[in-house]
């Protein structure tokens, strides 16, 4: 009759009544798993880049900063030009020091290279100027050497070791250091003709 279920039928609503109980439950089980799996790979991924370095090309120009009167942090480095030779801070103090880091990605930097050039020229046995290549590739960074027509020592930093003690916030970023080792300036962006006159008669006497 039409209102009465055969036992069959009925044993097989219950049977796929049972099997949904289950795969909904299973269902969870793997939803769940999936999301653990997605946070697992997104924390993995932010670790693998968390120690990636997040300088830029400073937008403007900053002047002053935490190290103003302190002693540069001391650092050895390989040379860029020359990877066997180590360039250090501290072969340098004894004269004023117009330490400069650069960038080949910048293009500020690229800007102002050349003057530093010259300037180390007609500062010769005066002024020490110094170079430091910051997250960048040796290549690269010889490249712009060449292009700037700088003679002067420049450091490998391509890993950004001296981002932290230095407190660099954008490249470039230039110090001017005392012949004692002391930071009596600091110019984070690109630095004009005349504020680099200005620093450099700061240390030049010192």
């Amino acid at each position: 009759m039409s209102g009465t279920t055969s036992p069959s039928r009925k044993g097989a609503w219950s049977g796929r009544a049972g099997r949904r109980k289950l795969a909904f439950p299973a269902f969870l089980a793997i939803l769940a798993g999936f999301i653990v799996y997605a946070v697992a790979i997104s924390l993995r991924a932010g670790g693998a880049t968390a120690g990636l370095s997040s300088l830029a090309q400073t937008s403007g120009i900053q002047v002053g900063g935490p190290l103003v009167g302190e002693a540069a942090p001391e650092f050895s480095l390989s040379s860029v030009t020359s990877p066997l030779h180590s360039v250090a801070l501290r072969q340098f103090i004894g004269r004023p020091i117009v330490l400069n880091f650069f960038a080949s990605w910048c293009v500020a930097c690229k800007t102002e290279l050349p003057e530093f050039a010259t300037l180390s020229k007609s500062y010769a046995g005066r002024v020490r100027f110094l170079g430091v290549d910051e997250n960048d590739t040796r290549a690269a960074a010889v490249s712009l050497l060449v292009q700037g027509g700088v003679n002067y020592p420049s450091a490998f930093d391509g890993q950004g070791q001296l981002e932290q003690p230095y407190h660099l916030i954008g490249l470039p970023t230039t110090f001017f250091i005392d012949s004692k080792g002391t930071v009596v300036e600091v110019v984070a962006g690109q630095i004009t003709p005349s504020m680099l006159a200005s620093d450099l008669a700061k240390i030049a006497n010192h």
